[in-house]
């Protein structure tokens, strides 16, 4: 692949369950490649490092990098954005960076100029007033634990919830241990005894999304989004007829049930995108 050796650009999109890379000179196709989540609140350091030496290794070896945005999962405070430039710092030395919050990527790839209330729906959740340059308002973060209504997380914390409670039906259930091995021992030792459990729980909204079908399942999902919404609203009064732009996989797989919970919130929703990072990239080429 033939790089320019300069003005190469590093878009970083870092999520709770995958990094997303991509080299962009605004003269050949860009390169990516993805490598394993990093949210700066609670990804160990040794393993941002080791990630993002496994990424800077697949980099074509004429690409010199000069110019560095990076979105993450919990670098909306400056103590946690400082530190993620830091990290970038020991690869590339002389580059211009920038760290912005995950949930800027979905404002610059959405909204572009444009006012709107954006908002992520992945592994995690957020959202945010933005004015067309600047989030003016960002409703409070509390995470998988507090928080994070409508997120992979959160439909999977239902999910097993209502396992544990043996409240589902017999034939999701039965379905459910049989595509996961899982057992009442086994979810409990995961959740309990076993490091970052919102990952164990956020795998299962593949299982959701297979059987939307199932009253049940549509139920969960529907509440998880209604209580997103009527929670979300609450922080941007006066903001009715603005568009709710989102990205996130859990909103692009949910579509349909996450523009249905919309509607009946009173809510608008505008463009849908399950990975920012191609409109990011779009996005640079055309300043290219």
């Amino acid at each position: 692949m033939d790089f320019s050796p300069h003005n190469a650009h590093l878009l970083v999109d870092a999520g709770a369950t995958k990094t997303t890379f991509a080299v962009v000179d605004g003269t050949c196709e860009p390169f990516r490649c993805q490598c394993a989540g990093i949210n700066a609140n609670y990804t160990p350091e040794a393993d941002i490092l080791r990630i993002l030496a496994e990424a800077v290794s697949q980099f074509p070896k004429e690409v010199k990098i000069n110019k560095i945005d990076y979105y993450g999962a919990g670098c909306a405070t400056p103590q946690n954005a400082l530190r993620m430039e830091g990290y970038l710092r020991m690869y590339f030395p002389m580059a211009d960076i920038r760290v912005w919050s995950d949930l800027m990527a979905a404002c610059h790839a959405l909204a572009g100029g444009r006012e709107a209330i954006v908002c992520i729906l992945g592994t995690g959740a957020a959202s945010c007033h933005y004015n067309g340059q600047e989030m003016i308002h960002r409703a409070p973060s509390l995470g998988w634990m507090l928080g994070d209504e409508g997120s992979g997380t959160n439909l999977g914390k239902h999910l097993i919830t209502a396992y544990l409670s043996e409240t589902l039906p017999h034939p999701i259930k039965d379905k459910l241990e049989e595509q996961y091995h899982l057992n009442r021992e086994l979810v409990l030792h995961k959740l309990y005894q076993e490091p970052q459990p919102n990952l164990f729980m956020s795998q299962f909204a593949p299982f959701l999304r297979e059987n939307l079908s199932e009253p049940s399942v549509r139920q969960i999902v529907s509440n998880a989004f209604s209580t997103f919404f009527a929670k979300q609203k609450s922080y941007y009064p006066g903001c009715d007829d603005l568009p709710w732009h989102f990205t996130g996989s859990v909103a692009a797989h949910f579509e349909e049930v996450l523009r249905e919970a919309a509607g009946n919130a009173g809510c608008k929703i505008g463009e849908i995108a399950g990975d920012p990072m191609e409109q990011l990239i779009g996005l640079e080429r055309l300043k290219g």
